[in-house]
C-alpha cells in the first residue's frame, strides 16, 4: 500500500468499521440473551484482544485508529476541506477533533492491552475530578460535549456533503443507494447513543452524583431497561450499518484530505 495521506485515512476508516461492527453484534447477542455483551467501544477493544490471535488484530487496530487521528487532526488544523472559520465551518472541525481526540484514546487503550495492561485505569483521572469540587459543573461539560456529538452526528445526516460524497463514487446506483441507507442508519444510532450519553452525564452532574462517567455500555443498559430489546438491537443493527458503511467508505468513497 502506499501511504500517501489519503491511504492512510482509508486504513484509519476500516479500522473504525470494523470496531463498530463488533460493538454492534456483541450488543445485538445481549440483547436477544445469545451471549455477547452490551459494551461500547472499548469493550470491543478488550474483546478482541481475548480472541484468537487477538494481539496481533491489536496492533493492526490501534494503527489504523491512529491512522484515523492523523486524518482528522490533519482535517482539523490545516482545514484542507476549506471549511472556513465561520459557525459551520468551525462546528464542523470541531468534531473532526473531538473524534480524534475519542480514537486517539481507543489506540491507546489497544497499545495498553496489547502489553498486558488494562483499560479501567485510564478512567481514574476522570473520576478523580469527578469526585472533586467541579465534579458536577466537569460533568455537565462532558455531557454538552457528548450532547454536541449527537448534534453532529445529526447535521451530518442531512448534509450535501454526505450525499455527494457517495453520489460522486464509482458504486453502481443501487449500491450507492444501500450504502446511502447504511450510512443513514449507522449515524442514526450513533446520534441515538451519543444523545443518552449527554443525558446520562449532565443528569449525573446536576444531581450530584459523580461516581463514574457514563459510557456506550451505560446508554446500552438505558436503552434496555427504558424501551426493552427490540429497541436495543435496532440501536445495534445500525451500529453494524456504521461500520459496513466505514468499509465501504475506506474502499470506494472520495477521501477529502
Amino acid at each position: 500500500m502506499n501511504f500517501n495521506k489519503e491511504n492512510i485515512a482509508r486504513f484509519g476508516l476500516g479500522a473504525m468499521g470494523f470496531v463498530y461492527i463488533v460493538v454492534g453484534f456483541l450488543t445485538a447477542m445481549a440483547a436477544f440473551n445469545w451471549g455477547g455483551q452490551k459494551t461500547g467501544t472499548k469493550g470491543a477493544i478488550g474483546f478482541i484482544n481475548n480472541q484468537y490471535l487477538g494481539k496481533l488484530l491489536l496492533i493492526v487496530i490501534a494503527l489504523g485508529l491512529f491512522s484515523y487521528v492523523f486524518w482528522r487532526l490533519y482535517q482539523t488544523l490545516f482545514d484542507s476541506r476549506r471549511l472556513g472559520t465561520d459557525l459551520n465551518g468551525l462546528f464542523v472541525r470541531a468534531g473532526y477533533f473531538s473524534g480524534a481526540l475519542f480514537y486517539g484514546s481507543l489506540g491507546v487503550i489497544a497499545i495498553k492491552l496489547f502489553f498486558g495492561g488494562g483499560y479501567d485505569e485510564n478512567q481514574e483521572f476522570i473520576i478523580k475530578l469527578l469526585n472533586s469540587e467541579y465534579g458536577s459543573a466537569v460533568s455537565v461539560i462532558l455531557g454538552l460535549i457528548l450532547g454536541g456529538k449527537c448534534v453532529f452526528e445529526i447535521f451530518f445526516i442531512f448534509s450535501n456533503q454526505f450525499k455527494k460524497n457517495v453520489k460522486s463514487s464509482e458504486m453502481p446506483p443501487k449500491a450507492k443507494s444501500i450504502l446511502l441507507k447504511f450510512g443513514v442508519i449507522g449515524h442514526l444510532a450513533r446520534a441515538v447513543v451519543f444523545g443518552i450519553m449527554a443525558f446520562l452525564t449532565i443528569r449525573t452532574g446536576v444531581t450530584f452524583r459523580n461516581e463514574e462517567l457514563s459510557t456506550v455500555a451505560d446508554a446500552f443498559q438505558f436503552l434496555n431497561y427504558q424501551f426493552g430489546a427490540l429497541v436495543l438491537s435496532l440501536v445495534a443493527f445500525g451500529l453494524i450499518c456504521y461500520g459496513l458503511y466505514m468499509f465501504v467508505k475506506a474502499r470506494y468513497l472520495y477521501i477529502n484530505m
